[in-house]
């Protein structure tokens, strides 16, 4: 299968956003797949970052099955799947769910896809490294603070929560990365630690439950800042990587490796703001780089043109299907808008 020279950014947006990211780029792949146009590189974190690995398995079919299978299973028959002794259930049923549609979506025959050499397309997953500034193990308190930090990333500046309690890095997890490019903060995503990744890529600590220790994710030998760290959402430290990938020295090299000449952006918010990260203090939409993409036609963003019924923690399925639906509605008026079809026709 041919793939364009585009790079497909997903935006982070818990279950509700998650789904109408869902319902847009099932019919936008269905279109790629059919033109030889599947992107040659997908990115992004928590639902973005299970997004890009739904469309870098190549066939939309990935994304249906997510989500008419999301909030079926029962939370006790989901919770018997998760390893032992993990603090599993947060402040309800969704941490199982997430866990279950790891499992369950990229089974065997999507991972055989995704990882297939002969298919000529990259794939990375942003995770958030967090490890105590006093050097303390990760505790119940941790997991509190992060929480209050997500609930209050909507109100004004002045009044979020910012604990400076913690060290924060963006970790990248990317295939097929060439060996030349790995280091502490670009990372190898493999079938052995695939699953893990993406978990801990959607995980906001306390609602839905304990991050992940950094052993778990090993993949790429042993680093000594992972000593007692936690991997958790990857929006805390990179919903929108654009400019931090112009200007971090740390992830210039991936950046390069993963550049394509077009980029559309599924920016999950409503008013269309491109967030740096989810705690929403940079927004990149006034950027100087963001505008001249934009203008120059090597730049697309998608956004929501209409309310998104399903919440941030949804596990009912019925609005989750009916965000979905209208998902798809809107990628089908979108294949239809001149603007769209001249960007992706040039692809």
């Amino acid at each position: 299968m041919p793939h364009a020279d585009c790079a497909w950014l997903l935006d982070s947006g818990g279950a509700g956003r998650g789904a109408w990211q869902g319902g847009v780029i099932h019919r936008i792949m269905e279109w790629a797949r059919s033109h030889g146009a599947l992107p040659s590189v997908t990115m992004g974190a928590s639902a973005g970052g299970y997004a890009a690995a739904d469309v870098a398995t190549g066939t939309e079919d990935t994304v249906t099955k997510g989500w008419t299978w999301w909030g079926t299973g029962s939370p006790s028959e989901l919770n018997r799947q998760l390893p032992s002794g993990w603090r599993a259930r947060g402040l309800g049923p969704f941490r199982a769910h997430l866990h279950g549609s790891v499992q369950y979506v990229m089974a065997e025959t999507e991972l055989a896809a995704l990882f297939d050499p002969r298919i000529p397309k990259k794939l990375l997953i942003f995770t958030t490294r967090v490890r105590r500034r006093d050097g303390r193990p990760f505790a119940t308190i941790d997991m509190i603070r992060l929480f209050l930090r997500s609930s209050t990333r909507k109100l004004p500046s002045a009044v979020k929560y910012l604990p400076a309690h913690y060290l924060e890095d963006l970790v990248v997890f990317a295939t097929p990365l060439p060996p030349s490019l790995q280091s502490e903060w670009v990372r190898p995503l493999g079938p052995e630690n695939f699953h893990r990744v993406l978990e801990a890529s959607c995980l906001v600590p306390l609602a839905m439950g304990a991050p992940i220790p950094a052993e778990v994710l090993a993949g790429g030998g042993a680093v000594a800042d992972d000593q007692l760290a936690v991997f958790m959402d990857g929006g805390f430290t990179a919903k929108m990587p654009i400019t931090l990938f112009m200007e971090d020295s740390r992830y210039r090299p991936v950046a390069e490796w993963a550049n394509t000449r077009q980029t559309i952006i599924f920016c999950c918010d409503p008013a269309g703001n491109l967030w740096e990260t989810s705690s929403r203090l940079r927004r990149l939409n006034d950027d100087p780089r963001v505008r001249r993409a934009m203008a120059d036609g090597t730049l697309l963003v998608v956004s929501p043109d209409h309310p998104i019924e399903a919440g941030f923690l949804c596990t009912d399925n019925d609005p989750i299907m009916r965000t979905f639906r209208r998902g798809q509605e809107q990628g089908e008026r979108l294949l239809r808008s001149d603007d769209v079809k001249r960007f992706l026709g040039a692809s």
